[in-house]
């Protein structure tokens, strides 16, 4: 059954506003502090809590450095930033090798491999042809003994028609390739 909602502020407002007005205290000292105050609080609210305002402020610091560098043109921001940038001046195609030397020049250092993945997340993924060997190859296996074109279907059926049933046809090539 849900908890009624009381007047004034939640449980996580209270803790927040404990912190605010007392700064640098421990989980033990707001827990106490609170159930002083008649609001009742867990350890481990006040430990969620506490963490969820450190991830929100690294989250403005992380947006505010972003946002710094990216009005100012002044810092590095993220390698991924600066794969996307370099390769958005390069004519195209693109290959992982040209944007890692771009910013070696540059100054930042990259592996090959992130910044393949950045560029694939981009929509710019390497397209793949067949080798001239490999497609001669596979035109030297259409024409190997081992595939069956309809002239030997043909074959096989009058084949079948005058020894009379597949079993017999299969005995006699088992008896052929006894002999050699």
């Amino acid at each position: 059954m849900a908890r009624p909602k009381s007047e004034g502020p939640s449980r996580s407002q209270s803790i927040r506003n404990y912190m605010r007005a007392n700064k640098g205290v421990t989980v033990p000292q707001i827990v106490d502090g609170l159930r002083a105050q008649g609001v009742m609080v867990t350890p481990g609210l006040v430990y969620q809590v506490k963490a969820a305002g450190r991830k929100k402020r690294a989250a403005k610091q992380a947006m505010k450095s972003v946002a710094s560098t990216h009005s100012t043109g002044i810092g590095t921001g993220t390698k991924a930033d600066l794969i996307r940038d370099a390769a958005r001046g390069m004519k195209k195609p693109i290959r992982p090798r040209d944007v890692v030397a771009t910013l070696k020049d540059q100054g930042t250092d990259v592996s090959r491999t992130q910044v393949s993945q950045v560029l694939a997340r981009m929509g710019m993924k390497r397209k793949r042809r067949g080798s001239g060997k490999a497609a001669a190859g596979s035109a030297a296996r259409s024409t190997n003994s081992t595939s069956i074109s309809i002239d030997d279907l043909v074959a096989a059926k009058k084949l079948v028609g005058q020894v009379g049933s597949i079993e017999k046809v299969r005995e006699a090539l088992s008896a052929l390739s006894r002999l050699g």
